[in-house]
């Protein structure tokens, strides 16, 4: 796998996919690309990488090697997954890679007893493009016709640019890069891509981490958007994170797929990287088997059965479909909605601490004096795999309680509050999610009556185990959440209660467990969230463990005096046919005149 953007592009790129994935379409001017500049010669990624870093060292190329994403495809592995395709030549007359490196994915087909006719392989990088061209030299067979393009790929239109003799059979496959603009973004990087929105997403995920995209999958992308008319077969190693995109991608867009197989990569051993990588192979266009929506999941390059199956079930993406299909019941919609957490992006001034005694400090040390009634209550999302009386004592400093509320009269409303912001300014100044863009100063987002709402129920996004906890409020005061959580305002202790433990019923649990992915970053979402009806899991859940389940969420998650049993099974009745509710308006209208402010005087 080369690195595709740095050096020269055509003068006119072609009208396609920009390397940041959106379409540019005939017509509008061609997308950027992620090159650094135009210069016709760019220093190679080898040795002499050291004439534009003049100050080079080892950790400055590991620095360079997570910048560019390139991870070089050992010869070995190359070799066994061209091994896994069968008769190349037999099945596809040409071969491309679109980001082939150093060529060891063309060395691979070479090797092969029947290559094909004609094999392209598209590289930026000079010292990469001209190791492939070598390697290839040595071993081309007089019969295949190579060809090995100094190019950007995103400045190329598939269609039309590239040199093919013939219109056989295609075969896409290699190793395109390993990195998403959000890291990008983090390394400050100069090939950091413009934003746009690669996945067509609606509203604020447009603008929030649901639009994070990984290089790889624009790379994908544009191979979908620009040769699916080829029928081609695409082989690709990437994350498998990148994997599920695109085949949420294909089912959303409704392109039709045949023959889609992954298989697991182990890349801490290949590639030294701690995330999950596959193999992926389907064959784009209709074939002479349906798809079913089902792909077979094998445990390496020389697995001959699936050890289990993934696909698409109630509108998710299962990592066990057979597993999941046991509690496809409880799958259908919610009609409350969850809510994330308060999003501040400055924890380290706007998240505090404090022991047993003593006061309240921040993430840099410091001791922090402000109005308390600004600062609430927090509860982090690893904080809710403890119980109750092993959390942390944390307070999150709240400016603003509805969004986009004005928050300069803090200077006269709270002075103490603003002297404390204004002398962390430069951390607020760098905050880079575009949420906080044009907004009034030290703003905040994801907070609204909901975040203040006495009784919740909260679920981590990103920590495990899963576990669905009941929140109450800890000195009178409501307890906020961080945007590691989801929440749920409830109207009472019982009420939340009842639905954590629906939430902890071996129905939700063992279908999250069946839906999320071992290598997910964020295993629980919003959106897989809204899907599982808990209106059915209380209708459907042994009752006796249920009710149980509530008496002691009460007790030990909100401190609350015991209960009978039958005032938790009224609720529970009550609950299942509100949360069965097309619109569920009769649930949970917290307080919404509540104070969500402590008394002025009361002490932080």
């Amino acid at each position: 796998m080369g690195r595709e953007w740095e050096g020269e592009a055509p003068a006119e790129p072609a009208h396609g996919v920009g390397l940041d994935g959106g379409l540019a379409l005939p017509g509008e001017p061609p997308a950027k690309t992620f090159s650094k500049s135009h210069n016709p010669h760019p220093a190679p990624m080898g040795e002499g990488i050291s004439a534009q870093f003049t100050r080079d060292s080892t950790g400055r190329r590991a620095g360079l090697r997570r910048e560019f994403g390139d991870f070089q495809t050992p010869p070995e592995l190359a070799s066994a997954l061209v091994r896994r395709l069968g008769p190349i030549g037999e099945r596809w007359g040409r071969v491309l890679e679109p980001t082939c490196g150093r060529g060891v994915f063309l060395e691979a087909v070479l090797d092969r007893p029947a290559p094909p006719a004609e094999m392209i392989g598209v590289e930026l990088q000079v010292d990469h493009r001209d190791a492939a061209r070598d390697l290839v030299e040595r071993r081309r067979p007089g019969a295949t016709r190579v060809s090995i393009l100094h190019a950007d790929i995103f400045s190329l239109n598939l269609r039309a640019d590239l040199p093919w003799g013939d219109r056989g059979p295609l075969l896409i496959l290699g190793n395109p890069p390993w990195v998403t603009n959000a890291e990008l973004g983090r390394l400050g990087a100069a090939n950091l891509p413009p934003k746009r929105n690669l996945k067509g997403l609606g509203g604020l995920d447009a603008r929030t981490g649901a639009a994070n995209f990984d290089l790889g999958e624009a790379v994908w992308l544009k191979l979908i958007a620009e040769l699916a008319d080829q029928n081609p077969t695409i082989a690709l190693l990437c994350k498998t994170s990148v994997a599920r995109a695109v085949l949420h991608h294909l089912h959303r867009t409704g392109v039709p797929t045949t023959d889609v197989e992954l298989i697991e990569i182990d890349a801490r051993r290949w590639f030294r990287a701690s995330v999950g990588a596959c193999f992926l192979r389907l064959t784009l266009g209709p074939g002479a088997e349906a798809d079913s929506g089902r792909v077979s999941v094998f445990a390496g390059p020389e697995a001959t059965r699936p050890h289990r199956t993934m696909g698409l079930i109630g509108g998710v993406f299962a990592a066990d479909l057979d597993a999941a299909r046991t509690f496809a019941f409880a799958l259908g919609g919610f009609p409350r909605a969850w809510r994330q957490g308060i999003k501040h992006d400055a924890a380290p001034v706007m998240e505090l601490i404090r022991g047993a005694t003593g006061p309240f400090r921040n993430g840099l040390g410091e001791t922090v004096d402000v109005e308390a009634s600004f600062a609430h209550p927090l509860v982090k999302g690893s904080d809710l795999v403890r119980p109750r009386a092993e959390r942390p004592n944390r307070a999150m400093i709240v400016t603003q309680e509805t969004l986009g509320a004005e928050t300069r009269d803090l200077e006269t409303r709270a002075p103490r509050l603003w002297s404390y912001l204004h002398s962390h300014a430069e951390r607020f100044a760098r905050r880079r999610s575009s949420i906080h863009r044009g907004r009034s100063p030290f703003s905040i987002f994801g907070v609204g009556p909901y975040a203040f709402a006495p009784f919740k129920v909260a679920v981590a996004g990103v920590h495990r185990p899963i576990r669905f906890r009941a929140l109450g409020p800890v000195a009178g005061r409501p307890v906020v959440l961080d945007d590691t959580c989801y929440m749920l305002p409830c109207e009472s202790a019982r009420e939340a209660a009842v639905i954590a433990a629906a939430g902890n019923d071996p129905v939700v649990l063992g279908l999250l467990g069946a839906l999320v992915f071992a290598d997910a970053k964020r295993p629980v979402t919003k959106g897989l969230l809204q899907k599982i009806d808990l209106g059915i899991v209380l209708k459907r859940a042994d009752r006796p463990p249920l009710i149980q389940r509530a008496l002691d969420i009460l007790r030990d998650d909100l401190g609350e005096p015991d209960e009978p049993a039958e005032s938790i099974n009224a609720e529970i009745d009550r609950l299942a046919v509100l949360l069965s509710a097309p619109d569920g308006s009769k649930l949970g209208p917290f307080p919404r005149g509540a104070s969500t402010r402590a008394p002025s005087d009361h002490p932080a």
